[in-house]
């Protein structure tokens, strides 16, 4: 397509994930004042931006000599690409790895406009002055170098999307637990109180009667004996309660107890013991900006236990 063998395209997808990597590792870094390895994979590439341009090249190259059409082809192009993935992304794994949110005009905090515009400029820089260096480059390769080049790097490439793949789900099912067992804490604490409410709703009930019968008992003598069948009925029901109470209390504490056996051996798989844990950390130091729309508290607590390792690395 275009006049560019498949090879070729796959070159050029692999030198502009590498440009793209680049780029947003040294302005995150400047960003967090520390260096950064940004992207979702380990080494240095950000297929988003490999796939961006294939998508500008897609679309701008049959029009590159008008750089308006340039503009909006290359902008309509990426944009739908950067939509399309975060979408999925986080369908996938439940946590965004980029996030417009905070941005005027995004739409569900995948693009936004000023990206998209962005977009349109990168289209712009890439067909004027980028791609024909590049392209002299590709196209003055040997096809035997070029071919050797091409299997060296998809195998290398696909072994590390594994490990990243596999990262971003062991963060996914961290947070999902973690999300779980703090559901699981609240609904014990909503019934405790509940149990709380009634027995206290109890006690005030026996003190009212009572102070009640012992009034009746002083003005009334002559009723002391139905006071006592009385009371003597009450105190069966109050048995009778405080039981089912007991054995609700019961129910309620071996639940604490189990969950509280679940949080021990979620710690014990805390920092530092749990390798599933260590590699979503890893991703996370590789994506700050991550964020969940579901699991925003969970990742919150992840984010947060990563920044207290991090400051204590550097004492």
């Amino acid at each position: 397509m275009y006049g560019y063998h498949f090879f070729q395209w796959i070159l050029f997808f692999f030198i502009y994930c590498f440009f793209g990597w680049i780029w947003e590792s040294c302005y995150v870094s400047a960003k967090e004042r520390k260096w950064v390895n940004r992207g979702f994979l380990h080494g240095p590439l950000i297929p988003i931006y490999g796939f961006g341009a294939l998508a500008v090249l897609f679309a701008a190259i049959p029009v590159r000599d008008d750089l308006v059409l340039v503009y909006i082809f290359g902008m309509v192009g990426a944009t739908l690409l950067e939509y399309v993935t975060g979408a999925v992304m986080e369908k996938i794994f439940k946590v965004r790895y980029w996030d417009y949110s905070g941005q005027p005009l995004n739409l569900n905090g995948h693009i936004c406009l000023g990206a998209s515009l962005a977009w349109g400029a990168f289209s712009v820089l890439l067909i004027r002055y980028i791609h024909a260096p590049v392209e002299r480059a590709v196209l003055g390769m040997q096809t035997d170098v070029a071919e050797v080049i091409v299997f060296v790097a998809v195998m290398a490439f696909a072994v590390d999307m594994t490990q990243s793949f596999n990262e971003a789900m062991d963060l996914r099912e961290i947070i999902e637990r973690i999300t779980e067992n703090s559901q699981e804490l609240k609904r014990i604490q909503k019934r405790v109180d509940v149990i709380a409410a009634v027995i206290d709703a109890d006690i005030q009930e026996y003190k009212k009667n009572l102070s009640g019968h012992l009034a009746v008992e002083n003005r009334m003598q002559e009723l002391s004996d139905r006071i006592c069948a009385y009371l003597e009925r009450a105190k069966d029901r109050s048995e009778e309660a405080a039981h089912g109470l007991r054995e609700e209390i019961e129910r309620v504490s071996e639940e604490m107890k189990k969950l509280q056996e679940s949080l021990g051996r979620q710690q014990k798989l805390g920092p530092g013991k749990d390798k599933r844990y260590q590699r979503s950390i890893r991703l996370l130091r590789r994506n700050p900006g991550a964020v969940s729309r579901h699991y925003r508290e969970a990742l919150e607590e992840v984010m947060s236990k990563n920044n207290m390792i991090s400051r204590f690395k550097h004492r």
